[in-house]
């Protein structure tokens, strides 16, 4: 572990930690003593001490409580790695670390250096693979991370294989595009925030996901960008937009992780998940909106659509509650009704509903306008695609 905290604040818990276990090796100390001197077991000791003697302990166990409370908070610390040292390793036989083979320099990938890759010399070789691995001559890198950078971005990469560059991977779409981003980003200091900026300033990002008969039919997998592709948003992004709608998302940065994401309002950036996907409430909500497993790399989410996913939408506890807020916020507005659903649709969707739509709530909502009709229409709304996709 390594300290994220001043020297001094390093030293001060270290002390008082050090204050604390003098104080409790004394007050273990004095016990023992005294089970010497009247040979009764240690056990048994405190009962059968004179007055004299309980006093005492008393007062050093009060010191130790005294030396507890004014203690030093524990500094935040990191995980970090340092160098192990210089040895190469021997090829595993058949995978058994204990069937040692050749021995093999410390070096980059064969594969993609060449048959004659330099060995390296400084240290573990751990800054060595790095820079090779980001070596002007080594293509691949930069490929790599725009290709995952576009995918963020349209929902498909230019390599639809993400993982696999290789043979049997599938050819980019746009090759020339591909190898120009990738030269662009490596010349300008690798930049992520730059790429980021390119892409979304461009027209190609900023075009409309509206549908155009024609053109799906000369070009249905869209692989040629006539628009946005449409597409559902990750679970973290579609719980944490549910909580902002209906105003009761907490924004407060940093702090434990909450293993009842379901029952909390913190952002699912804090939800706790475990490696075998079963030990908490967290793991089968996101992973029943196709949050992949924590046990391995993922390069994109799959994206399914299952019925347990829209009785999660119509009948869970989680649900229930965002559209009871929603529906007595709206149900609390003096305004006609007409106004109400305008105030519901500018909230959720960022936009004025149409003729049509008001017409509709209103046949919902009917005359009485109950505030079980208002929490009906509420998870209605909250349930629809277009609050769940990205159009």
């Amino acid at each position: 572990e390594h300290p994220l905290a001043p020297q001094g604040v390093v030293d001060a818990y270290r002390q008082g930690q050090d204050a604390i276990k003098n104080q409790n090796n004394a007050v273990n100390q004095f016990l023992n003593d005294e089970s010497k001197r009247l040979k009764i077991e240690r056990k048994d000791i405190e009962k059968s001490m004179g007055e004299e003697a309980k006093k005492k302990v008393a007062t050093m166990r009060a010191e130790l409580d005294r030396l507890k409370k004014v203690a030093p908070k524990k500094y935040e610390t990191a995980h970090v790695l340092q160098e192990a040292g210089k040895n190469n390793m021997h090829v595993a036989l058949r995978g058994d670390l204990r069937k040692k083979g050749e021995l093999v320099p410390r070096r980059f990938i064969q594969i993609l250096a060449g048959e004659s890759p330099s060995p390296y010399t400084e240290g573990s070789g751990r800054r060595e693979l790095a820079q090779s691995v980001t070596a002007p001559d080594n293509p691949l890198t930069a490929r790599v991370i725009v290709n995952r950078v576009w995918q963020w971005h349209f929902g498909k990469a230019l390599v639809r294989t993400p993982s696999n560059f290789g043979v049997l991977g599938e050819k980019p779409t746009h090759p020339q595009l591909l190898d120009w981003l990738a030269h662009d980003f490596v010349e300008h200091g690798w930049s992520l925030k730059r790429l980021h900026r390119q892409i979304m300033l461009s027209s190609t990002w900023q075009m409309s996901s509206r549908f155009d008969k024609e053109k799906f039919t000369v070009d249905g997998d869209n692989n040629f960008l006539w628009r946005m592709n449409p597409r559902r948003l990750e679970v973290e992004s579609w719980r944490d937009s549910l909580l902002a709608v209906t105003g009761e998302l907490d924004q407060r940065v940093g702090g434990k992780p909450d293993g009842e994401i379901l029952r909390s309002k913190r952002r699912t950036l804090y939800a706790t998940i475990s490696r075998t996907g079963d030990r908490f409430e967290s793991d089968a909500f996101l992973r029943l909106f196709d949050f992949p497993a924590a046990v391995s790399t993922s390069a994109s989410r799959p994206t399914s659509t299952v019925p347990q996913q829209y009785l999660f939408m119509m009948n869970s506890p989680f649900m229930n509650e965002r559209a009871r807020t929603l529906g007595d916020h709206l149900n609390g507005f003096k305004e006609p009704i007409s106004e109400r659903i305008k105030i519901a649709y500018q909230q959720l969707y960022s936009r004025f509903p149409d003729p049509a739509e008001i017409e509709l709530g209103k046949q919902w909502l009917g005359d009485n306008l109950s505030s079980k009709s208002w929490h009906q229409y509420a998870q209605v709304l909250l349930s629809a695609h277009e609050l769940i996709q990205i159009q």
